[in-house]
């Protein structure tokens, strides 16, 4: 089958999604900081449906949490913070990340002659390659979605973080129509039906992994 050819206006959505996307995990990060100083920021890459960032915290992110970090975000929207991309030295790099160590451990994997550059939006700086939207106002549409334990750098060996995710997109009418289809799915998902129809149950008491099978299943 020849492959599918995508068009100039698919490819200007997706890096406009892109832009958005990585815009809000660097909002998100900043609104953490303001409300949890202490902790410590990982990375926050945007993905096909949205973005997440990884921090290290006194405790778990609870939902209460969540919805008092994105209050902190909208805040920085309608702030409408232009976002500053800035070439810097790694010396200059390791100074400004002096407190965070998974900052300086980014920056220590970083071959001799890498170009390294910071985005900054208000107060908040953060280590970035780029392509942002040019202000954080320029963020039309997002929610954080949930809480989900990573390790760092996918490794068990290595630190247990808490990943915050969200979703973003280039309008309020998109957002809505993606967290229809995630409500959707939900209510779809096999192991609610199966409860739901009587056909299995899962016990802690017996073990998580083990599905207990009704007279209907």
């Amino acid at each position: 089958m020849p492959e599918k050819q995508i068009s100039a206006d698919e490819l200007a959505l997706e890096d406009l999604r892109f832009r958005i996307r990585h815009s809000a995990a660097h909002v998100l990060a900043d609104a953490v900081l303001e409300l949890f100083p202490e902790a410590k920021y990982a990375i926050g890459p945007p993905t096909d449906e949205g973005f997440y960032y990884d921090f290290q915290v006194n405790r778990p992110f609870t939902p209460t949490d969540l919805t008092a970090i994105e209050a902190v975000m909208h805040t920085r929207i309608s702030n409408d913070h232009p976002f500053i991309l800035e070439e810097v030295t790694r010396e200059i790099a390791k100074g400004l990340f002096a407190n965070q160590p998974y900052k300086q451990e980014i920056i220590d994997d970083l071959p001799d002659g890498e170009i390294i550059t910071t985005c900054q939006h208000g107060a908040f700086l953060d280590l970035c390659r780029g392509r942002h939207v040019q202000s954080t106002g320029a963020i039309p549409a997002l929610k954080l979605t949930t809480v989900a334990g990573a390790y760092w750098r996918g490794d068990e060996r290595n630190t247990m973080l808490q990943r915050i995710y969200g979703t973003a997109w280039e309008s309020s009418e998109e957002l809505e129509a993606h967290l229809s289809q995630l409500e959707e799915s939900s209510r779809r998902d096999h192991r609610r039906l199966g409860k739901d129809l009587d056909l299995f149950s899962i016990s802690d008491q017996i073990g998580g992994g083990l599905v207990l099978w009704h007279p209907k299943g």
